[in-house]
């Protein structure tokens, strides 16, 4: 996805490349409790370069890392913004789309030149996913912000009721980005009945 977005980048008219662009490799962790998927954890690991720019941006005392205020501040500043975005996580079940309650347990990680998110998505209700078809995906529409989940070890099923389960990691076809020159993935999860 990313190679698409530098063939993209480079056809764009020169105003477009004013807008920056961030690459957000995701990480998916389903919660289940009782064989009921109750919430998604979610990681999101950040490019040197946009983390360079979000520390910059926040580190008010010029220290060169970020005190918990400043943490505070991120979240209220850069990561609540995100809700009206669904933060970037759209899920279906049964093909209806899932509307995220506030994220919790926000967390901010350095981990050498990058920053790490983490938070919560409950969802409104449990799921079933032996009964009910359960599907994620993780993009931002205008592709300026490329969120990819890199590869199947970046998703597990964890919990009470997740043996018998997997997830499937593609495309997600019915959502192309830019016209269809690109597609979000997907995770569907299916479990043994």
């Amino acid at each position: 996805m990313r190679r698409w977005a530098l063939v993209l980048a480079l056809l764009l008219p020169w105003p477009a490349w004013a807008h920056p662009h961030v690459l957000i490799d995701a990480h998916i962790i389903l919660l289940f409790d009782k064989g009921l998927i109750h919430a998604l954890q979610i990681g999101w690991k950040f490019d040197p370069v946009y983390s360079g720019t979000l520390v910059a941006d926040f580190d008010q005392d010029k220290s060169g890392t970020l005190s918990a205020k400043e943490i505070s501040a991120i979240e209220k500043d850069a990561f609540q913004d995100t809700l009206q975005h669904q933060y970037f996580t759209y899920a279906s079940i049964d093909g209806q789309p899932v509307t995220w309650p506030p994220a919790r347990d926000f967390k901010l990680l350095v981990q050498k030149d990058t920053l790490v998110y983490g938070f919560r998505l409950a969802l409104p209700q449990p799921v079933d996913p032996r009964s009910h078809a359960f599907k994620v995906s993780t993009y931002e529409e205008s592709f300026y912000i490329d969120i990819d989940i890199p590869n199947d070890a970046a998703i597990r099923l964890v919990g009470d009721g997740s043996a018998g389960c997997r997830a499937t990691l593609s495309e997600d076809r019915a959502n192309p980005l830019l016209g269809g020159a690109a597609y979000p993935k997907k995770v569907v999860v299916t479990c043994e009945p």
